[in-house]
């Protein structure tokens, strides 16, 4: 007799009450950079990034922060590529985060 398992990921189902801190300041390196780091780089980075959207330097993600892009897409709404590509949304806490730096002026810190 043998055993099977199957392949979970969804982060969000497997640890439903993790803590999400957006109460500290809304940092570019800190914060969003990591996850756009995590999440993004792999295929928007880079000499030919994918759908010539590029998202390795700050001015990049502020160009499709300011067209309302970026929010759009990581959002899954509607009229826009949702994003990661193929993939579950990312995790509410990074969404949050990276809201939270876009609403509060997406400095460069």
């Amino acid at each position: 007799m043998g055993f099977q398992s199957c392949y979970y990921d969804i982060e969000e189902e497997l640890y439903p009450y993790q803590f999400c801190d957006t109460t500290s300041l809304a940092s570019y390196n800190q914060k969003v950079l990591p996850i756009l780091t995590q999440h993004c780089f792999g295929c928007h980075s880079g000499a030919s990034p994918s759908g010539s959207v590029s998202l390795d330097s700050y001015e990049a993600v502020k160009q499709h922060v300011d067209d309302g892009k970026l929010s759009c897409s990581i959002n899954h709404a509607s009229g826009c590529s949702p994003m990661p590509n193929n993939a579950p949304k990312l995790i509410s806490c990074d969404i949050q985060e990276i809201e939270k730096w876009i609403q509060s002026g997406a400095q460069n810190d």
